[in-house]
């Protein structure tokens, strides 16, 4: 007999990176150069367990029994097509059922102003971007909407672009989408469930303010304008690498997963939704047993 209650991980920022990120010669003086300089003299120490971290994240979901996964972007480091190839085969038991599995591409995953570029995510992650109500689909592939049972509704939203300076990671949601997302909200199959707005980048840091202009949501406010029409759901994000969770007076809550695989900040969410009412727990990373546990 089915659970009256959906379990959801939410998880994002794995980025995952490549061994030859910089010795392609095509990446020279350009942003994902710099990028990669930046890579392997910093970050890159970071990140050096993801597989031994996506173990566990597997593990978990099959213990707790999982009925949906969210991811909110950032699977590369650099948008390489190998870093893709590492992310895909990584978490590929997680999108056992492709259904049951949601996401968005951050701004790593869409590193460069190129044509191919923009196509890789797309390409690697093709067999879950679908959407149940497809009319609403205005900008490439977004937004999506996926309906759960029927008191869920996850509608994904892409923030990320290419963006050409090395000291630039904004992101902004095109008004096309922020026109059909206020015309999903007041559709009759979804304005009556619990909405789960999932994008990559935070429409507000923990302590309620805006991010940086450089690092953050370009049209924050219009987002979150269109969003506080919902009386029962949350904003779901990453980018900001630190799990936190924002109340909002009289407005919907906000949730930031932030990085489930950096060093000494892993991190993520598991939803209970019942009905309407949704209870968050907050995980973080054991490296004594090599799993993750409740947050007191």
């Amino acid at each position: 007999m089915k659970s009256d209650t959906l379990k959801i991980l939410h998880i994002s920022d794995l980025h995952f990176s490549s061994e030859n990120s910089i010795s392609n010669k095509t990446n020279l003086l350009s942003k994902r150069f710099i990028g990669a300089l930046n890579l392997h003299l910093h970050r890159k120490k970071l990140f050096n367990e993801n597989q031994k971290k996506i173990d566990a994240i597997i593990r978990f979901k099959k213990e707790h029994n999982i009925d949906l996964v969210i991811n909110t972007g950032d699977y590369t480091a650099l948008g390489l097509d190998s870093e893709f190839k590492s992310a895909i085969q990584s978490i590929k038991p997680l999108l056992s059922s492709p259904r049951d599995y949601v996401s968005v591409p951050g701004n790593h995953d869409i590193y460069v102003n190129t044509k191919k570029s923009h196509n890789l995510f797309e390409k690697y992650f093709k067999d879950i971007l679908f959407s149940d109500m497809p009319k609403y689909v205005t900008d490439r592939t977004w937004p999506l909407v996926r309906l759960v049972e029927d008191n869920l509704a996850v509608v994904a939203i892409n923030s990320a672009k290419a963006n050409i300076s090395p000291w630039n990671s904004s992101g902004v949601i095109s008004k096309k989408q922020l026109d059909s997302l206020d015309a999903i909200l007041k559709d009759k199959k979804v304005k009556d469930r619990f909405i789960m707005i999932i994008t990559h980048y935070a429409p507000r840091l923990s302590n309620n303010t805006p991010d940086k202009k450089l690092h953050g949501l370009k049209n924050a406010n219009e987002f979150l304008k269109v969003c506080d029409q919902v009386k029962n759901g949350a904003i779901m994000f990453g980018h900001i690498h630190k799990t936190y969770h924002l109340k909002r007076e009289d407005k919907i809550p906000l949730y930031c997963a932030g990085s489930a695989t950096m060093k000494d900040r892993e991190g993520f969410w598991m939803y209970e939704l019942t009905g309407k009412n949704l209870k968050a727990r907050k995980f973080t990373y054991s490296s004594k047993g090599g799993v993750y546990v409740e947050a007191v």
